[in-house]
């Protein structure tokens, strides 16, 4: 009977022993501390301005004495992690790196403030950063969102690694911008003109890539001179315009529509600066694209220098966003 009692204690001990192993009961215990992994780095996160926000997810971890070498499993209790938005460390990262990165302003995020680190794993719950851009961020720009451990319930926070830097970079979708309302726009001028276009229906004339009507459009010269590429065509838009991109539709049949592309813009219709240039541009459908960066204007160059499929060029219709 004593025996068999010797052998359950012996067995209860084994259990126990190897319970403290799992979940990290050990003379070092007190060692363990809490940091947030990537800390001091800058995490890109790129996305689409849409109505639903975009959501970013981190974790803390837990780790020893010795990191950077990880624990496997984690503390023996449960520790809460409160985490807050660092704002001033913005101007100590933009100093340190070079950068001028703004702050990513508060009307645009939600943050987590707090994870359970639960006893026996290695890192947190995720925690959430919610980005709600639209209307609160200006596309194609980069924002800075420090974020730190502030406290830690049930352990200690590492002696550093405490602060994560993500940069955030919403973009929209050319396709599904809004173009802008072409009421009032006037095509000043052209390099050439296909009047002859008319005896189809197609107009042939400058005024009808504004018409809105796509068995129309802006055609060059085939009839006398065959003027080979560059054509341009001057708009004016009869007021200053914050311009973001720039459309181009080729006529229904595709083909001897526009392949490269210069879009300028100007104060006066004298002085002109270049805003965009796109190549390869498709000979069917329609072309959007965004200018590398927004201009205003009130009069628009548009300069085409390379034509899908031979010199003369037809335009149904020319938009921006």
């Amino acid at each position: 009977m004593r025996r068999i009692m010797k052998q359950n204690i012996l067995k209860a001990a084994i259990l126990a022993a190897g319970f403290c192993c799992t979940v990290g009961c050990s003379d070092n215990d007190s060692d363990l501390t809490i940091y947030i992994p990537d800390a001091g780095t800058a995490v890109k996160a790129n996305f689409y301005i849409e109505d639903e926000p975009y959501v970013q997810t981190f974790n803390v971890a837990v780790t020893p004495e010795t990191y950077p070498q990880l624990t496997e499993y984690g503390l023996p209790n449960d520790a809460v992690v409160h985490l807050q938005a660092d704002p001033g460390k913005v101007d100590e990262y933009n100093a340190k790196n070079g950068t001028e990165y703004e702050l990513l302003p508060e009307a645009a995020y939600d943050l987590t403030e707090e994870v359970l680190v639960k006893a026996g794993t290695p890192k947190s719950e995720e925690a959430v950063i919610t980005v709600h851009a639209k209307g609160n961020i200006e596309a194609f720009k980069e924002y800075l969102l420090p974020v730190s451990i502030t406290s830690v319930e049930g352990a200690v926070a590492d002696h550093c690694c405490q602060t994560i830097y993500f940069i955030f970079r919403g973009s929209m979708d050319a396709s599904n911008m809004e173009l802008l309302d072409r009421t009032g726009w006037e095509a000043l001028s052209a390099s050439s003109e296909e009047p002859k276009e008319g005896d189809w229906g197609h107009s042939g004339l400058k005024e009808a890539c504004l018409d809105g009507d796509l068995n129309t459009f802006w055609g060059t010269d085939w009839s006398t001179q065959h003027p080979q590429p560059p054509h341009w065509i001057v708009i004016d838009l009869k007021k200053t315009t914050h311009i973001q991109g720039f459309a181009c539709q080729a006529r229904e049949e595709g083909y001897d529509g526009p392949k490269e592309v210069t879009v300028e813009v100007s104060d006066d219709n004298a002085t002109w600066t270049v805003a965009a240039k796109f190549t390869d541009i498709p000979a069917q459908g329609e072309f959007r694209s965004f200018l590398p960066a927004a201009v205003d204007g009130r009069y628009l160059k548009v300069t085409i220098t390379a034509v899908n499929g031979g010199p003369h060029v037809t335009v149904s219709e020319l938009n921006l966003f």
